[in-house]
């Protein structure tokens, strides 16, 4: 049974504004390269566009857990998946305020996955982890 967690709930419109932004993106590079009076606008409007085609990276991101395959794995990296059942570690990292910042999971040997997701997802997530292997230990690590 294959479940799949994303971070957006609509990704056909994050797609497409992630396109459009990269369009007015190089467009605004180009001004900016081409035209010279304006200058500081021309750059700025390139660099929000950046953080915006960024923040659609992020929304893009799924994470697909197989529990019939023991794997789960994410979009941008397939082709190596991680092993439910060797998962020895779950850890919630937070601000000091308490505030979820992402999830890492780490297997017994040199495999670990960093699941940046909202908390929701996350605590899904390390359920259906600790459904399949409950011998994994769930802490939480306060930094910054």
């Amino acid at each position: 049974m294959k479940t799949v967690y994303s971070n957006t709930k609509h990704p056909k419109v994050i797609k497409g504004s992630c396109i459009a932004a990269g369009i007015i993106g190089v467009v605004c590079l180009v001004l900016y390269v081409t035209m010279t009076q304006e200058f500081y606008m021309f750059s700025s409007f390139y660099m929000l566009f950046y953080f915006a085609i960024m923040f659609g990276v992020y929304k893009l991101n799924s994470y697909t857990i197989d529990e019939e395959a023991d794997t789960i794995t994410f979009n941008q990296q397939k082709k190596y998946p991680l092993h439910l059942s060797g998962i020895t570690k779950i850890t919630y990292y937070e601000t000091k305020k308490g505030r979820f910042r992402y999830l890492f999971l780490h297997d017994a040997g040199t495999g670990f996955m960093e699941i940046r997701t909202s908390k929701e997802n996350a605590d899904k997530i390390a359920a259906q982890i600790l459904s399949v292997n409950p011998a994994a230990a769930v802490k939480h690590v306060n930094y910054i």
